[in-house]
């Protein structure tokens, strides 16, 4: 990737999980795996094969259907309650110097979020937010787009496409920060200048050693 010119920069898109918000999604697949009685290895095969996690993320199931199907997977009947509690298990915290920096960023750029996600965890993570600072979680962006509502996920291309044309962006002049390789590149094949996210570097790194402001 050639080096980002920080004049030239007038948009910042951000992923959420990975890059703001910590996860670790091992969490609740030990849980499925301890309700299920079924091995981690086979677990991770059938939810692939059937495509749950996509298919909720781009809204091809609702939450009752998603909870359905998940119980069909694990071939075990839960609550609702016990489904949704079990799947957010994965999501942690977004730290108070990651929501200092978008405040910040603010100041100088227009900021979005562009996240995979689906309503049972925008629900959850939304709602913990509020409660811990004061404030909602869109509050920080111009604008949020989830996958969840428009009905295609990263790395489809449609996606950017999407985020470009509905906020007015010039390709040339947006960054975007996400954890995933696949992500990046396909960002960058549209124009958008790319920024992967690695384990232990995070996010509030990138501005504090004067990449960009």
């Amino acid at each position: 990737m050639p080096a980002i010119q920080a004049s030239k920069i007038k948009n910042i898109i951000f992923d959420l999980g990975g890059v703001l918000l910590n996860i670790n999604p091992l969490l609740s697949l030990l849980e499925l795996e301890k309700l299920s009685g079924i091995s981690q290895g086979e677990l991770i095969l059938k939810l692939a094969s059937e495509q749950i996690f996509e298919k909720f993320d781009t809204g091809r199931l609702n939450p009752a259907q998603f909870r359905s199907d998940l119980c069909k997977i694990l071939n075990h009947n839960a609550s609702d309650s016990e489904i949704d509690r079990i799947w957010n298990k994965l999501i942690l915290d977004i730290p108070p110097q990651r929501v200092k920096l978008l405040q910040e960023l603010k100041n100088n750029y227009k900021v979005f979020m562009l996240s995979n996600t689906n309503s049972i965890h925008f629900e959850h993570y939304t709602r913990e937010f509020l409660e811990i600072y004061g404030f909602t979680l869109v509050d920080l962006f111009e604008q949020v787009f989830v996958s969840h509502e428009i009905g295609i996920h990263k790395p489809d291309a449609g996606i950017y496409t999407y985020v470009l044309e509905h906020a007015n962006l010039d390709a040339r002049e947006t960054v975007f920060f996400d954890d995933s390789l696949a992500n990046i590149e396909a960002a960058e094949r549209l124009g958008i200048r790319g920024i992967q996210i690695t384990d232990g570097r995070d996010v509030t790194s990138f501005f504090e050693n004067g990449i960009l402001r």
